[in-house]
């Protein structure tokens, strides 16, 4: 376990409230939003006083500043010219539309799968579902938001 690691407390608190500020939000809707009382907020964005971890951790990822993984699928798709899309279907949270990242070839595919942490046999079974019938699925992946926002920008880049 790592035991020389230093957190900039007042850095992370100070980018918090400026974060609650900038979207025109009070402490009470935070506090709302974050499930936490407006008293623990203020304690946090103030560092006075001591706030729960997981209160702290509510609080930071209403605001954007927690990178948390998404749980979904990856759908794929062959189509007729011999390119392939890859689309990200979460389990929970935003719907809609779902963007198609596209590919020229397999190879690219599969470097697109191996970044994603697709394990071999996995890719090596939804390549054979693709080429039998076009459509593939890889169920159970996580992808942080940061890598969701930079593949499917459309889908899943930041909510103003």
């Amino acid at each position: 376990m790592e035991r020389n690691i230093r957190i900039n407390w007042p850095g992370i608190t100070a980018e918090a409230r400026r974060r609650r500020e900038s979207r025109g939000m009070t402490q009470r809707h935070l506090a709302a939003l974050a499930k936490v009382s407006r008293s623990t907020l203020s304690r946090f964005e103030n560092n006075s006083g001591d706030v729960q971890l997981s209160s702290a951790l509510r609080v930071l990822s209403v605001l954007d500043m927690i990178d948390r993984k998404q749980e979904g699928s990856l759908l794929l798709r062959r189509s007729e010219g011999g390119n392939f899309s890859a689309s990200f279907a979460p389990n929970f949270g935003p719907g809609g539309a779902m963007e198609a990242k596209v590919f020229a070839n397999e190879s690219e595919l599969r470097e697109f799968l191996t970044r994603m942490d697709v394990t071999n046999s996995q890719t090596a079974e939804v390549l054979s579902d693709l080429n039998q019938g076009n459509v593939g699925r890889v169920p159970n992946v996580s992808v942080g938001l940061g890598e969701l926002q930079e593949i499917w920008p459309t889908q899943f880049g930041q909510k103003q």
